[in-house]
């Protein structure tokens, strides 16, 4: 229990500094760019928005975070013609954007109806295989002479 009450009390830290990465995202980054890759397509009342930027997840996926962040520090050095305009960004808001975009990578859960239908598969898969070997079972054990003497 004497363990347990230091990380409850980090919790919130951890909490807030992840709600102070993703505040930073939208100031700076979420005009252009999206954290995760949509897991299905959503058409809202307008259709849908794509993001001008790559998404964040796929930039991850082949950028390291030290250049990532290096990236969002001073975007024009690298690249003049650019549009992203991070200056408004703290020392301490660079940290917490790079923490919240190190969560990023980790997939979200699927939505309940993508989990739904996998189950469905799964079951339907199962029950095949139970009749196919039911089947294979009734198949060996009747006798091979039927009727003849």
């Amino acid at each position: 229990m004497k363990r347990l009450i230091p990380l409850l009390l980090l919790l919130p830290v951890v909490a807030s500094a992840q709600e102070r990465g993703e505040v930073a995202f939208n100031k700076a980054c979420a005009q252009c760019h999206q954290a995760r890759t949509p897991t299905e397509n959503r058409v809202g009342p307008l259709g849908v928005r794509k993001p001008v930027g790559p998404y964040m997840d796929q930039v991850l996926r082949k950028k390291t975070l030290v250049e990532v962040r290096t990236w969002v520090e001073s975007p024009h050095q690298i690249n003049p013609k650019t549009n992203c305009d991070t200056r408004l960004l703290s020392r301490d808001e660079l940290d917490a954007l790079t923490g919240f975009l190190s969560t990023v990578v980790v997939p979200p859960s699927p939505p309940r109806r993508m989990r739904l239908r996998k189950q469905l598969v799964e079951q339907v898969t199962e029950r095949k295989a139970r009749d196919k070997a039911k089947a294979e079972a009734k198949a060996k054990n009747q006798p091979t002479n039927q009727g003849k003497q």
